[in-house]
């Protein structure tokens, strides 16, 4: 694996020219670069450590009007070389690139203290102590401090034995993870296309394979892979890659865009974080207008301080969400730079939390308790507080793995070993949900079906459909339907087709309400051919007559009329026998037939109409199919 450095310090203090001295590579490639004698963009060179290690070197300008450049580089870096001149000392560029590289995390840092050719030993005791006042109480207190002379090359040799010492000592990088590479350059050469070049953050990539560019979406193809201006066959995490794609235009591309695999495309325009105001600075206050640093991309900000405070003030840490003018891509764990708003001023710096942050009041407790278990590294409680919190019941596993930036196998793993979230198979597809939310899902299902029972003890059950309607409205179908099934193989519902109900509920008509279905039954039977038809405020009554017509012992017809299914069955008996014996029938012949009135004697034809037990030709009806069961 490649290790990536990097270069940091004040203008005019050998940054290039150490480069240079280790490398042999000249990482000024422009014109007005090379007119000007000082960098005003990134530059990248690459060298082997004793040992044989490669090292990809990014070079980057100290002038403060091209600070966005330096930060565009300094991310993805192993190791800061961190450049001060023996004649100048820190500087105040110095203060403010040492704040950044803190920013953004950079764990290894190398002083490299330069022009030592110019100056009296005794300066150089000096100058340490100035590294010591600028790292106290920092994480790069008491890191490696060597002289060197970039003209007479002394110390050059003990600089690159400290490199590999300290690159020895720097984390792993995660390859397990989808790829992504923040782009920092774009540019075209000739016969090949468009190159596009930066630093691997994660993941793996080599030639054919599709991926995709965020924000925009656009899908490309990668042509080829190179490291160190050499062809490779894969690329991966810590590699300094050009990517050549095909089919595709500078245009197409930008620095700040991130090539990335298509199961974590997704761009942000909003995000939680923790931030940290630089000690010295302005108290950061709510509503605030930013300048935002993050990978190589830079983008105008709002600022809103989570948890009810109006400012933070230097030195101190909060949570924050940051509302971004454009969209950008980053994921949980990145860290950025915060500027002022006119980008002269670093103000400190952060990382993302969460990056599908919803907008909500900045005392929102429960998203307080799941960004704080972020904060804390408790992936498994911040992955538990985060699907209790969001109202879906169950979030895929690739989606919880994309807000945690896990891998899938590093989010299987966590499910496993944690035992109150239970994994869930959804047609092919990996759901997880919590205990807490299953049984909060269970004890919703159940009150609503119990106060549907009580309601009306008729109801055989509820649809499923209704049923999430009122208990899980944004969580998805397919989960809702398993989680039910499981439910009921657990005992805890029963289910006859699309309806539950509780365990042991009985929709047969019992007590006062069964004596009251009984003399329904028994006055319709007395009458069969002058069918009920109750008041329609009669809510009581309707609901008795739908459970017997649900038992089979009544039927539905249009208007309301209700006849007892046996009467239907008798009527079906004389409709046939006349037919038999006449051919057709009409609607007076039918009402006399029955000795009923016209309405309800149209009422019954236009059932057997629909049954297709009857067909109409114009004033009569004739025998269609038999009669299965009626149409009401």
């Amino acid at each position: 694996m490649t290790r990536v450095i990097g270069t940091a310090g004040h203008i005019d203090h050998g940054k290039t020219a150490l480069v240079k001295a280790l490398s042999g590579q000249d990482t000024d490639r422009l014109a007005a670069e090379k007119a000007r004698g000082i960098s005003i963009d990134l530059g990248f060179a690459h060298f082997t450590l004793p040992g044989g290690s490669d090292v990809a070197v990014i070079d980057v300008p100290g002038h403060e009007r091209f600070i966005r450049n330096m930060v565009a580089g300094a991310h993805g870096i192993d190791l800061v070389l961190f450049v001060i001149a023996a004649d100048d000392g820190v500087m105040p560029q110095s203060e403010e690139h040492f704040t950044i590289v803190c920013a953004l995390g950079v764990r290894h840092a190398i002083f490299v203290v330069t022009k030592t050719d110019a100056v009296l030993p005794d300066r150089l005791a000096e100058v340490a102590a100035e590294i010591d006042l600028l790292t106290e109480g920092t994480r790069h207190a008491g890191a490696a401090v060597v002289p060197v002379s970039n003209v007479t090359g002394d110390g050059i040799d003990t600089l690159k034995a400290a490199i590999a010492k300290t690159l020895a000592l720097a984390a792993p990088r995660h390859s397990d993870r989808p790829f992504r590479m923040p782009i920092d350059r774009v540019f075209s050469v000739q016969g090949r296309g468009v190159v596009v070049t930066g630093t691997a953050l994660a993941g793996r990539v080599a030639t054919d394979r599709d991926l995709a560019c965020v924000p925009g979406g656009r899908t490309c193809r990668v042509r080829g892979v190179q490291k160190h201006g050499q062809s490779i066959a894969t690329g991966q995490s810590g590699d300094r890659l050009a990517i050549n794609i095909a089919g595709a235009t500078t245009t197409d591309f930008h620095r700040g865009d991130v090539l990335c695999d298509a199961s974590i495309a997704r761009a942000t325009t909003r995000f939680d974080a923790v931030i940290s105001q630089s000690t010295g600075a302005a108290a950061l206050k709510n509503g605030q207008r930013l300048r935002l640093h993050v990978g190589a991309a830079e983008r105008l900000a709002r600022l809103t301080i989570l948890g009810g405070a109006r400012t933070l003030v230097a030195g101190n840490s909060g949570l924050a969400q940051l509302d971004l003018r454009a969209p950008v891509h980053a994921m949980s764990g990145d860290l950025f730079v915060l500027r002022d708003e006119q980008g002269e001023h670093t103000l400190g710096g952060g990382r993302v939390l969460d990056p599908c942050a919803p907008r909500r009041a900045r005392g929102d407790s429960a998203r307080l308790i799941w960004l704080k278990s972020i904060v804390a590294g408790d992936l498994s409680n911040a992955a538990r507080q985060l699907i209790d919190a969001c109202g879906t019941v169950a979030l895929r596993t690739g989606d919880l793995g994309f807000r945690l930036n896990l891998s899938l196998d590093a989010c299987d793993k966590m499910i496993k070993g944690d035992q109150n979230l239970i994994a869930i198979d959804v047609s092919a597809d990996a759901w997880v949900t919590t205990m807490h939310a299953l049984q909060t899902l269970a004890t919703d299902s159940t009150a609503t079906l119990h106060r549907f029972h009580q309601n009306d003890p008729t109801l055989p059950g509820v649809g499923i459909d209704a049923l999430q309607a009122i208990v899980a409205p944004r969580a998805e179908k397919t989960v809702f339907r398993t989680l039910m099934a499981q439910l009921t193989t657990e005992g805890r519902l029963q289910r006859d087709g699309n309806l539950l109900a509780l365990p042991g509920h009985d929709a047969a008509l019992k007590g006062a309400l069964g004596a009251r279905g009984d003399a329904l039954l028994a006055m319709l039977e007395r009458s069969p051919f002058a069918p009920l038809q109750p008041d329609p405020d009669d809510a009581a009554a309707r609901r008795l007559i739908d459970a017997l017509a649900r038992q089979g012992k009544v039927l539905r017809l249009n208007g309301g009329l209700a006849f007892s299914a046996k009467a239907y069955a008798d009527v079906d008996v004389c409709l046939e026998d006349f037919l038999t014996e006449h051919g057709e029938i009409s609607v007076g012949a039918f009402r006399d037939l029955l000795g009923t009135t016209r309405k309800y004697a149209l009422a019954l034809l236009e059932s057997f109409d629909r049954s297709g037990r009857t067909v109409r030709h114009g004033d009569v009806r004739k025998r269609g199919r038999p009669l299965n069961k009626p149409d009401a």
